[in-house]
């Protein structure tokens, strides 16, 4: 009879060996004669890209009462939501724009708008300001928009809301025009 440590060293060792024996395999196959694995990658259909087009036909419209305006060469559409002054001096623009398409659209899709102010032809164009310069907490959108979601756009510029009597504020290819 063996001495007790030795009995369960003997025991313990059965215990990791009869466990490994029954999973051993049914037939006389060798072990490691198996067919190889062959890793595959699936292939999805690819998807649809957003359709981004700035050289397309563009609207102007007088429609500063909460109403959508659809671009007429992207899958967008904007509601004007009006002007504050920012924290930090300038301008805020507040645009509602809604993804109409079943892709997301990216960042880029939206190009920098522009703000135009003054009185006939001879119009000067408000320059652009950070978030920062601003003290607002985003500019424009910051990930890409989601199909068939809306977000409050928010743009800055170096002019005071004062000043926007006779104004255009175009977002891609949108233009609102009137006393903004």
């Amino acid at each position: 009879m063996l001495p007790r440590p030795s009995r369960l060293a003997a025991t313990a060792a059965l215990v990791v060996v009869l466990p490994l024996t029954a999973c051993g395999q049914a037939d006389d196959t060798p072990v490691g004669t198996e067919a190889p694995l062959e890793v595959t990658t699936p292939t999805a259909a690819p998807k649809e890209e957003f359709k981004v087009e700035h050289r397309g036909e563009k609207v102007t419209t007088d429609e500063l009462t909460g109403e959508p305006v659809e671009d007429p060469a992207m899958e967008l559409t904007y509601k004007w939501q009006g002007t504050s002054s920012a924290p930090n001096g300038g301008t805020v623009v507040v645009v509602a724009v809604t993804n109409r398409s079943d892709v997301p659209v990216p960042v880029e899709a939206i190009e920098q708008p522009t703000l135009r102010y003054g009185s006939g032809s001879n119009k000067t164009e408000a320059r652009p300001q950070s978030a920062e310069a601003a003290g607002v907490d985003i500019i424009g959108i910051d990930e890409p928009l989601a199909p068939f979601a809306t977000v409050n756009a928010k743009y800055a510029f170096d002019v005071r809301p004062g000043n926007l009597g006779n104004a255009e504020f175009t977002i891609g290819n949108v233009t609102f025009s009137g006393s903004l």
